[in-house]
C-alpha cells in the first residue's frame, strides 16, 4: 500500500488530509484503528506536526495576551518589544506574565 508521504510529500498537506479523515471522514473506532494499522507513518508523523502546530497556536495566543496586559498596564507597546515577545517560548512568556503583576514598568517585565 502506498503510503501518504508518498502521494502528498508537503507536509501542510498531509495534515490536512489527515485533519479531513479525523474530522469530516467519521471513522468509527474500528475504521480509525485500521487507518492506524495501514498507515503507520502518517499517523505518527501527523500527530507530531499536529502537535507541533497546537504548540505554536498556543504560543501565539499566550503572546497575544501578554501584549494586550502590557498595554493596558504601561501603554503603547514599542515594536522591539512586540516582537520580541511574539518569538519568545512558552516558559520565557510563563515568566514574563508573572512579572507583569509586580513590575514597575514593560523593561522589567521582559528583563
Amino acid at each position: 500500500m502506498r503510503g501518504l508521504s508518498a502521494r502528498a510529500p508537503d507536509p501542510e498537506k498531509r495534515l490536512k488530509y489527515v485533519r479531513f479523515v479525523h474530522i469530516y471522514a467519521a471513522l468509527s473506532d474500528a475504521e480509525r484503528e485500521r487507518y492506524q494499522q495501514d498507515y503507520p507513518e502518517e499517523t505518527a508523523t501527523m500527530v507530531s506536526f499536529q502537535t507541533r502546530f497546537e504548540q505554536i497556536g498556543e504560543q501565539r495566543g499566550e503572546a497575544a495576551m501578554l501584549l494586550r496586559l502590557l498595554e493596558r498596564r504601561f501603554g503603547a507597546v514599542s515594536e522591539q518589544q512586540g516582537e520580541r515577545i511574539r518569538n519568545a517560548d512558552a516558559d520565557t512568556l510563563l515568566a514574563w506574565s508573572d512579572r507583569i503583576l509586580t513590575a514597575a514598568d514593560i523593561n522589567e517585565v521582559l528583563h
